[in-house]
């Protein structure tokens, strides 16, 4: 098997306002008040995992590519059961209405 890899999320651009920002308190800002207990358990995995800078990164991704007029997709494989990727608008599938287990985001860790 390969050795895992660890990403070295210091070394990612982006503008130090994303890198900086309160992403869990930001979510939680949009999340619907009847989805933030699926929410905090999302970001409790995305916090042990030390996944953080990862949310960061796609909100920056995803305001450019608003910014630019970029077209996207609608959703694709595994992220898909990520509420808190749907809520930042990285895909179009909200896991909350079609029953997607979260465990199968985080379902190759």
């Amino acid at each position: 098997p390969v050795p895992a890899k660890t990403l070295d999320q210091h070394r990612w651009f982006m503008p130090e306002e994303y890198a900086k920002m309160d992403i869990e308190g930001y979510l939680a800002s949009i999340c619907p008040k009847e989805n933030h207990d699926r929410l905090i358990k999302e970001l409790e995995i995305y916090r042990q995992k030390q996944m953080l800078p990862l949310l960061r990164m796609m909100k920056y991704i995803v305001d450019t590519l608003r910014a630019n007029n970029i077209v996207w997709g609608v959703g694709r494989g595994s992220s898909v059961a990520s509420y808190a990727l749907h809520i930042l608008g990285v895909h179009r599938i909200d896991s909350i209405k079609y029953d997607i287990p979260l465990n199968e985001f985080f379902k190759g860790e």
